[in-house]
């Protein structure tokens, strides 16, 4: 009986789906320069692809019971912007920090039952982001305030998360 657990199999992980859902003309504001804006859409997806490279569940020919996919998606992202909104004089900052959240979902191959699902959101800090605030970037708004770079990082911080609760649940 205990030999059982003792050589219990590891299962293989397969690649399902991976998403980034698109954000609407309105919250995309944030992409904006006057020179130059970013398509952060698909930048999360290559991202994505990079971050999540293992083999594709569609593509198993003999799956084993053991089998495992794993499914990701940002549902949400937003660059971070600041704007001054004035109300009879007086002006007060509204201020938004880049910020992206990742989803999984971990379920069983042969029988698409869900296992465990998982959700990380990492926001820029606020010691990186109120410098950033204070540039000729800002000022003159050339191109957007924070960029893919910026976005990417807090991706690859995410996903770093996302993977070790992961790992936790297998």
């Amino acid at each position: 009986m205990f030999s059982k657990w003792l050589k219990k199999e590891k299962p293989r992980v397969f690649l399902g789906n991976l998403a980034v859902v698109p954000r609407t003309s309105i919250t995309k504001v944030d992409e904006w320069g006057m020179f130059r804006s970013e398509d952060l859409d698909a930048a999360l997806r290559e991202s994505l692809i990079e971050i999540f490279s293992l083999p594709s569940a569609s593509k198993v020919i003999n799956p084993k019971s053991s089998d495992l996919v794993v499914d990701v998606v940002i549902p949400k992202y937003q660059s971070g912007n600041v704007w001054s909104i004035e109300l009879g004089g007086i002006g007060f900052p509204v201020l938004w920090r880049p910020k992206v959240e990742v989803r999984s979902r971990i379920y069983e191959l042969n029988t698409n039952d869900t296992k465990s699902v998982f959700s990380v959101v990492e926001k820029m800090k606020w010691r990186d982001f109120l410098p950033r605030l204070l540039t000729w970037r800002t000022l003159f708004r050339f191109r957007p305030i924070f960029d893919k770079a910026d976005i990417e990082y807090l991706l690859y911080q995410a996903c770093f998360k996302l993977l070790k609760k992961m790992k936790q649940a297998i």
